[in-house]
């Protein structure tokens, strides 16, 4: 006997699988989980809860087995201070909006005033909207739109002449590092980065490490999503080397504003952040590099790139500027044709245009060869009125090579999988013995 929607249920999945077989992934904001740090996620871990903070294991009123649970977070700080130099790392909220906004709630006030990234100069639209539902004054950041970062001089003297309790920059539009270290930061502010786009080529020190500019004493912290060049499972990573600031958001997130750790996603972190140890430098010169040869060759076919010489990108993004009318429509067409890319209104891309990132692309193992057919199949999109069957079998050619490197082999997978899934052995094993009873 099935449910009454079962084959609606299948349909749809049918559906979504051929959309994704053939999809060319050129959004900034996705990226694809390696089968190795899949492992995690349909365990019994998933069920399981564990109370209090990560700095220390709360006895009182915890569950059975969370002592050996508490572990996985001593094993995310250890790998975080591995790749990131932090001396706090938590996993617990369950994306990076959830982080900030967790943080947001733990270290201000109704009433208090931050300086936040805007809309226009790349920041997400997210959070002026959860700063004002939690009674946040914001300032927005001064932006310096011919060099892609913010003006710190005007920065600097916002924070001598305001009472400022904090800065938030939260770009999801981002070509080049902001140098933060400009900031000169009062002893009682706290300067939060989201660097959700860019934490996996942070780890692999491709882009400079923000934590190395500010001193432990310091109120900063780097969090982010770890979805997108960090190619984990979704998260919120919350790092800092103030431990004292740490403490006062801590033992909040949970139980206060959060009760159910995830801790399925946690591990299947930690596995994502081992690939970066061993394969991530790779990986992220790739990102970086195939985000260069693309932006050129949309350059050579008179596409208006906008750059940060001597570079393109120094991230996994390419900003494409076009007029309003033809940005929507050369969208709109790469969705008939299933190209993923990011619509965008914002200053940033003066006035309008399209975000591309290479993160997935490169996940795959493409590089100069693909890029170069990739650029060919948007002049095509963008020159050609009607829908083409020359592009849509080169976009099926691209979307049919889509195996996914820099992870481990079978063998340290296989020891994983089979630890991991005992349990679950176990569990079939009786179901087969009470049938035969």
């Amino acid at each position: 006997m099935k449910p009454i929607y079962f084959n609606d249920l299948i349909n749809l999945c049918t559906e979504l699988s051929i959309q994704e077989n053939k999809l060319l992934p050129l959004c900034a904001a996705e990226n694809v989980l390696s089968p190795f740090s899949k492992i995690p996620l349909d365990t019994f871990l998933q069920e399981k809860y564990i109370m209090g903070g990560v700095m220390n294991y709360q006895n009182e009123s915890n569950f059975v087995g969370s002592k050996k649970l508490y572990k996985l977070y001593e094993l995310l700080s250890l790998q975080c201070n591995n790749l990131y130099g932090c001396k706090y790392a938590d996993a617990r909220t369950l994306s990076g909006v959830n982080a900030v906004m967790t943080l947001l709630m733990s270290l201000f006030s109704a009433g208090d005033t931050i300086l936040i990234s805007s809309e226009d100069c790349g920041g997400h639209g997210s959070m002026p909207k959860i700063c004002h539902r939690l009674g946040i004054n914001t300032i927005e950041l001064p932006y310096n739109y011919d060099t892609y970062d913010f003006n710190y001089e005007e920065i600097n003297k916002l924070l001598r002449t305001q009472r400022i309790n904090g800065i938030l920059v939260c770009l999801s539009d981002i070509i080049i590092m902001p140098q933060l270290k400009k900031i000169n930061l009062p002893e009682n502010c706290i300067l939060i980065f989201d660097a959700t786009q860019i934490l996996g080529l942070i780890a692999t020190n491709n882009i400079e490490n923000p934590l190395y500019w500010f001193s432990d004493e310091q109120k900063f912290i780097l969090m982010g999503a770890t979805h997108k060049t960090l190619p984990g499972p979704t998260c919120g990573l919350i790092m800092t080397n103030n431990l004292k600031l740490a403490r006062q958001f801590d033992t909040l997130i949970n139980p206060d504003y959060l009760r159910n750790s995830q801790l399925h996603h946690i591990l299947s972190l930690i596995l994502t952040l081992m690939e970066l140890e061993i394969y991530g430098k790779q990986y992220s010169f790739s990102i970086i590099n195939n985000a260069n040869i693309l932006a050129k060759a949309l350059d050579i076919y008179q596409f208006n790139i906008i750059q940060v010489p001597p570079k393109y990108t120094y991230t996994h993004q390419i900003f494409i500027s076009m007029p309003q009318n033809k940005a929507e429509m050369f969208y709109n067409k790469c969705l008939d044709y299933g190209v993923s890319i990011n619509f965008r209104n914002k200053k940033i891309y003066r006035t309008c245009g399209l975000r591309i990132g290479t993160q997935e692309i490169s996940r795959y193992g493409w590089n100069e060869k693909e890029m170069f057919i990739i650029a060919e199949i948007l002049r095509d999109i963008r020159d050609n009125v009607h829908l083409s069957q020359d592009i849509s079998q080169k976009i099926n050619t691209l979307s049919a090579n889509k195996k996914i490197f820099y992870t481990f082999d079978n063998n340290l997978y296989d020891i994983l999988y089979s630890q991991l899934h005992k349990i679950i052995f176990l569990r079939f094993a009786f179901r087969r013995i009470e049938k035969q009873i």
